[in-house]
């Protein structure tokens, strides 16, 4: 290995992304699954799971009925996840349920 690959696998070693959360292991915790539990029981139109920008673990699920909005907000609320809805113009709601995570890297915030 030449000079400029070791220094950059040294780099790379010293500033790789650690984190402590499940979904680094591979695997979701119980509080996302109890969500998506709850969910996919209900008349919903899609699910997806991802990580947000700031590290938050994201759920959103996409909903034609205020039935299921409400269902889906109750139990994150339970769960203390932060919610967002958002309704299109022909009625189409958008649940994230958000899960905050303190224990990551966090984007700087402006001044």
């Amino acid at each position: 290995m030449n000079e400029n690959n070791s220094q950059n696998s040294e780099v790379w070693s010293e500033r790789q992304a650690k984190s402590s959360l499940t979904s680094s292991e591979g695997t979701m915790d119980n509080d996302r699954k109890e969500i998506i539990r709850t969910a996919i029981e209900l008349d919903i139109i899609d699910i997806r799971s991802y990580r947000g920008y700031k590290g938050d673990m994201l759920i959103e699920i996409t909903t034609m009925s205020p039935d299921v909005v409400r269902a889906i907000k109750s139990t994150a609320e339970t769960l203390h996840f932060e919610i967002v809805i958002q309704k299109d113009i022909i009625s189409l709601y958008k649940i994230f349920c958000i899960s905050p995570t303190s224990n990551i890297y966090d984007l700087k915030d402006d001044f």
